[in-house]
């Protein structure tokens, strides 16, 4: 009987273990990810820039879909929804300092991490910058699926919704209104 208890604790371990030590693992790659973004963050350096094709190595490609969608329903030479750069929720640094990623506990294919950070040294607590950044794994490897600025709470900023509703404002504008006969 106790051999029996033994053996069958023993075989629950070894099935377990590893699923504990694989979400380990991909919380802990999705920090790696998050620090490799931010390291390109430093004075005169473009960071992530989100138009070019080296965003295919940051942002997950239904993000990218959504940017090129945008850019098209706005127009040539408007800005659209965003104004700067998400991934630091500014338009110009002198670095990201004091950098904090608390990434959560992976589910399935996503994670999500609370990020904040300063743009320079002597910021003040209000300036830091406070995203929740949601990763979703594409070919084996993590990309930014979203970003949401909550660096203010009276305007928090969820990237992926605006701008899916400033795609479908552009649309709207542009679908020609029925005339109506009298």
């Amino acid at each position: 009987m106790r051999s029996s208890l033994l053996l069958k604790s023993v075989l629950f371990a070894c099935a377990i273990l590893p699923a504990f030590s694989t979400h380990a693992q991909d919380a802990a790659s999705a920090k790696t990810f998050l620090q490799s973004v931010y390291s390109r963050y430093y004075k005169n350096d473009p960071g992530v820039e989100i138009a070019r094709p080296q965003a295919r190595r940051y942002l997950h490609s239904s993000l990218i879909a959504l940017l090129r969608e945008d850019s098209r329903a706005v127009g040539p030479g408007e800005v659209g929804v965003l104004d700067g750069d998400p991934l630091c929720s500014c338009q110009d640094w002198d670095g990201i300092f004091n950098l904090k990623i608390d990434v959560r506990e992976p589910k399935a294919d996503r994670v999500e991490a609370s990020v904040s950070f300063a743009l320079s040294k002597n910021a003040k607590p209000q300036d830091r910058r406070s995203l929740m950044i949601t990763l979703q794994l594409e070919k084996g490897a993590w990309r930014v699926w979203n970003v949401v600025d909550r660096s203010d709470a009276k305007a928090e900023f969820d990237l992926r919704s605006e701008l899916q509703k400033e795609i479908a404002s552009m649309h709207a504008k542009r679908t020609p209104k029925p005339i109506l006969k009298q």
